[in-house]
């Protein structure tokens, strides 16, 4: 985001949050600039369409502005999940899971496996390091001393679109292609997106990681190297697809729809 984009979009949060009644004084006070600063800016958020003017002082955001604003702070919140990541790198301490029995002292690899980090002392990586606190297998650990890059596949989604419900909803649902799949990814993270989807989850006992902002869940998972199955109902399919290719996600898409 460009820094001039940064200013304006901090006016139309302060917009947001005192509208109709705002007054440049205090947007000026509250980011620390002067007012002819903000006036500049509110000609050219007024000129964009952005926000509109009631007079007397009185602005609104429009529905343009809104879509923009909702716009910056999704790039925002990943320009702030890239740096937390980065953040990560420079951590003394890690927690870990063991993949085995581990001590104390034991000089260990890692690798990332469904998104979260293993220590183990077989399975040999580029990035090493070195238990500070040791635990039973599946218990979490810390690790310090790490040297080296741990790799993160980024992961790849099977999407199943899932019939609506004018087209049978989950009574007209293949069930069988489903276990299949889950039946060779046993580490898949699950997604579900609309009733169907979700109705068809609860019918075959699967227990969804992600239901809330989903096509950002998706992304996510995705970033911390994890496979994703996710279960999506009908046309929220497209939208789904557009987020992925977006951020040039590998994914499969396939119709749970029975043949007639």
């Amino acid at each position: 985001m460009k820094k001039r984009n940064i200013t304006e979009f901090q006016i139309l949060s302060e917009i947001v949050r005192k509208q109709p009644h705002v007054k440049q004084k205090e947007i000026a006070d509250v980011l620390d600039i002067t007012i002819q600063a903000v006036s500049e800016h509110m000609r050219n958020l007024l000129k964009k369409g952005y926000i509109k003017s009631r007079g007397r002082g009185e602005y609104i955001i429009t529905e343009k502005g809104m879509r923009v604003l909702k716009g910056w702070i999704s790039e925002l919140k990943r320009y702030l999940d890239d740096v937390t990541q980065d953040l990560y790198k420079y951590k003394d301490i890690w927690p870990a899971i063991a993949n085995e029995d581990l001590n104390e002292g034991d000089e260990v690899y890692l690798f990332m496996k469904g998104g979260l980090l293993y220590a183990s002392k077989n399975i040999k990586t580029d990035a090493k390091g070195k238990v500070l606190e040791g635990g039973k297998k599946g218990e979490d650990i810390a690790i310090c001393d790490i040297k080296g890059i741990i790799d993160v596949p980024r992961g790849k989604v099977t999407i199943i679109k899932i019939p609506p419900r004018i087209k049978g909803g989950s009574k007209n649902t293949n069930y069988e292609m489903i276990e299949n799949i889950l039946k060779d990814n046993e580490d898949l993270a699950i997604a579900t997106m609309g009733t169907v989807a979700n109705v068809v989850a609860s019918k075959i006992n699967l227990h969804p990681d992600i239901r809330f902002a989903v096509s950002d869940g998706i992304v996510a998972a995705c970033n911390r190297g994890c496979d994703v199955l996710a279960l999506i109902t009908g046309k929220m399919t497209e939208k789904v697809v557009r987020v992925l290719d977006k951020h040039k996600i590998s994914y499969t898409v396939l119709d749970a729809t029975k043949e007639d």
